[in-house]
């Protein structure tokens, strides 16, 4: 693999950089304080006698840890040099103060020297007449109330670090002592039942090499990386995925350090007619170093023998608002996470090599996914102008919204279409279409620390599910991801493992998923498992506030091992019950 120059032409100036950064802070900015005057700070605030008064004044509170706790020192004048103007400017001054202390100090004295002025001026002195006219007093009290909100405690370092934390406890808690008593209850289930005679098939497998990423993404949900595996065996979990699907995911964070696996699996796995694999772009380093690596996926295909399955690769590549983020580094320089220019790269070299691989940018969605404005501004409308830097011209040719309306909170919370897929071309390769397909974020890791604006939640899915069960078509993905450390776990939640299958033997794993009463019940969004979440933790309430979905829900309910083999019991004793004398007599 070629080795790129220290002096990238990906790397854009700061001036170039600032560009991209200051009106994506401002809007994240203006999102949030019109949130928070809208109603959620009132919401926030309780059903007080002084609510109202203090909404104005707490959501510029709110506004200023919001600055402190997302935008470096260095950027904060410059992000709101364009709210300076009006009559609410002297705020943009008072963001600015050294402490929260002073900010209400100055909020107060200006309203309290200001004669005249809107119906702020008359919250203030209402306010202050329930403190006697007492301007520290009244200080005090909103700063009482503000750190009774339990807000910005922490910087966001140390937020995700403790995200990451938390994520490695789970992982510690693969396959012990209570992950062992739940699989010994799931085994005393097969081994009582009929074998069945079939291979068993998936529409689906995953393999993960490795679980890992050098980036620090602000919506990733893997924040830990689990140790490199030292007994892997990687021809063996080929050949057993190879013999139960004919379509595989290599995922695991960013997989360029382990492309090499991903062309041994092409080369080996003959069943297989799909091969996918997930990558953030960051090895398009070069046009050079991108052709290299398309044409090693390329050549891989190619020398797949004549009798085998014929195979095409989908190579996704993360592309949003957020792998593309421009940030303050440590430095306190600003940077591109992966630059456009490497997605450039990648979509250029895309057309020539269209026979064995399908291009699809997976996105995020974000506020823009409410309109067309997706497709013109933001990262995508960034990718355009980068493309036509070197003449090529990006043509959209389809666009089509998700199944399901979703709520936009910067509109009222009302319901609203939301952009979910497109297909496009390089005018210049019409016959090599590349996909775009956007989802939501669950607030799994570090994606529960973003802003309320700055994702869409699926709220009246996750009603929809709790109080009627699943529409048609929606479920709990429990097809198996198979690691090069053995573990087994399932798609949509790896902190469920059903064994290594180093030590356990596929048909012991595969006997496990029939058999799991818990994957089975996740699969439909069994409702009682609400229920014996709840007969262990008493935070079954904040957990569904804090969902962003039900995914997110039903992940979440299964994270602690000593839930698992709970509910798993649980499960057990009601389908004993169904099935005894007593209830077929009943």
């Amino acid at each position: 693999m070629a080795v790129a120059t220290s002096n990238m032409t990906h790397n854009l100036s700061q001036q170039a950089l600032l560009a991209i950064y200051l009106p994506a802070t401002r809007q994240r900015f203006k999102q949030e304080v019109n949130r928070l005057t809208s109603g959620a700070m009132a919401e926030l605030l309780g059903p007080h006698a002084d609510t109202p008064a203090l909404t104005f004044f707490m959501s510029y509170l709110y506004a200023y840890h919001w600055l402190e706790h997302n935008v470096h020192l260095d950027y904060r004048a410059r992000v709101l040099e364009s709210f300076r103007g009006g009559r609410f400017g002297f705020l943009m001054d008072l963001l600015l103060s050294d402490t929260a202390e002073i900010f209400v100090q100055g909020y107060i004295h200006h309203w309290q020297t200001n004669p005249e002025g809107p119906v702020q001026r008359q919250e203030l002195l209402h306010l202050l007449a329930a403190q006697h006219n007492d301007p520290q007093q009244l200080a005090l009290y909103v700063l009482r109330r503000w750190h009774k909100f339990g807000l910005f405690t922490k910087p966001y370092l140390v937020e995700f670090k403790n995200v990451s934390r938390d994520e490695r406890q789970r992982y510690d808690g693969m396959l012990g002592e209570a992950d062992q008593a739940r699989l010994e209850l799931v085994d005393a289930i097969a081994n009582t039942s009929p074998a069945s005679a079939n291979i068993w098939r998936y529409p689906k497998l995953g393999i993960i090499p490795a679980m890992g990423c050098p980036q620090t993404c602000r919506h990733c949900m893997f924040t830990w990386r689990p140790p490199k595996p030292k007994h892997e065996q990687p021809t063996l979990i080929y050949k057993l995925v190879d013999a139960h699907t004919d379509s595989v995911l290599f995922t695991g964070g960013d997989l360029t350090k382990q492309l090499p696996y991903f062309y041994d699996a092409i080369r080996q796995m003959r069943h297989i007619k799909n091969f996918a694999i997930l990558l953030n772009g960051d090895f398009a380093d070069t046009p050079q170093l991108t052709d290299e690596i398309l044409q090693n996926m390329a050549s891989a295909v190619k020398a797949r023998p004549a009798g085998w399955a014929p195979a095409r690769i989908l190579l996704q590549i993360s592309f949003d608002e957020f792998h593309q983020e421009v940030y303050v580094d440590k430095k306190g320089l600003l940077a591109e996470r992966i630059p456009v220019a490497k997605i450039a790269n990648i979509v250029a070299a895309y057309p020539r090599y269209a026979k064995q691989i399908q291009l699809a940018l997976l996105h995020k969605q974000t506020s823009l996914n409410f309109s067309m404005d997706v497709l013109h501004k933001g990262v995508f409308a960034r990718l355009t102008n980068e493309l036509a830097q070197r003449g090529l011209q990006l043509q959209v040719l389809s666009a089509a919204p998700s199944a399901r309306q979703k709520r936009n909170v910067l509109s009222g919370n009302t319901l609203a279409p939301v952009f979910k897929d497109a297909s496009f071309i390089l005018s210049q390769f019409p016959q090599a279409p590349i996909l775009l397909t956007s989802s939501t974020i669950d607030g799994y890791g570090r994606g529960a620390l973003l802003d309320e604006c700055e994702t869409i939640k699926e709220k009246d899915l996750l009603h929809e599910v709790l109080t009627q069960g699943p529409p048609p078509g929606e479920s709990f993905d429990i097809d198996l991801m198979f690691w090069f450390n053995g573990w087994v776990t399932l798609f949509n939640a790896v902190h469920i493992c059903l064994g290594d299958v180093y030590r356990d033997g596929i048909e012991m794993i595969l006997a496990r998923q029939r058999h799991d009463p818990l994957s089975h019940a996740l699969q439909c969004f069994d409702r009682r498992l609400l229920e014996y979440y709840a007969e262990i933790h008493s935070d079954l309430e904040q957990k569904i506030k804090a969902a962003t979905g039900p995914h997110h829900l039903f992940h979440s309910l299964t994270e602690d091992p000593l839930v698992r083999l709970h509910m798993t019991r649980r499960l057990i004793e009601v389908a004993g019950a169904d099935r005894s004398p007593t209830a077929t007599t009943a």
